[in-house]
């Protein structure tokens, strides 16, 4: 009996360490692509990057003089989003999930970290004020999601292989727990992508005005 305590717990270890490994590379993967962005912006320059994204001056021009139909853009970004999600979400149930995990977080780091340095090699420390308009008030919900997308795949590996070595687990309830999980997740990124088309052009539009 003692010895069968000691193995189990020796088993529980393993797949905590397991599951802090797959964590640390996950925040590992977000700050090595943050640095990356920063690096490739400054790598191609001033002029190459000046056009990137809400750094162009056309968008800009436009974007003050233009009214946004809120709801035109909440069914656009809909689509352009959500079955990304929905992917991400069906991943987190396979083997492929914390593999999915990273390249969100690395995806996400590499982009602001790209967005960050451009906007400040073209408009000084104005810059930034402008890269954190273009990402708010969505990304309040937009990172929580992110990351807990990236705890849903560590815990639903670890929770998978320990089922495998527990022959008493009940796998449903493990599956049912990552549904009602990967539900919340849309709840609250549909709650940024309404944020995203509704406030935050009205935001953005003020911010602009400045420059």
């Amino acid at each position: 009996m003692k010895k069968f305590i000691n193995l189990d717990l020796k088993r529980q270890k393993g797949v905590s360490a397991g599951g802090s490994l797959w964590v640390r590379l996950m925040e590992g993967m977000f700050l090595g692509a943050f640095a990356a962005g920063i690096f490739m912006a400054n790598f191609m320059g001033r002029e190459a990057v000046s056009n990137a994204g809400i750094l162009n001056d056309y968008f800009v021009e436009k974007f003050q003089y233009t009214d946004i139909n809120g709801e035109n853009l909440l069914f656009y970004i809909l689509g352009e989003r959500v079955p990304l999600l929905l992917l991400l979400c069906l991943l987190a149930f396979t083997s492929l999930g914390v593999i999915a995990g990273n390249l969100l977080l690395g995806w996400q780091g590499f982009s602001v970290g790209f967005m960050l340095s451009a906007s400040v090699a073209k408009y000084g420390l104005k810059g930034i004020l402008l890269v954190l308009g273009g990402l708010f008030p969505q990304y309040l919900f937009y990172a929580p999601v992110y990351v807990l997308y990236c705890w849903l795949t560590v815990y639903m590996r670890r929770r998978l292989y320990r089922d495998r070595q527990e022959q008493g687990t009940d796998r449903k309830y493990i599956y049912m727990a990552g549904l009602v999980a990967s539900a919340g997740l849309m709840v609250l990124f549909i709650t940024g992508i309404f944020l995203e088309s509704y406030i935050n052009p009205v935001i953005l539009k003020k911010i602009l005005n400045i420059f």
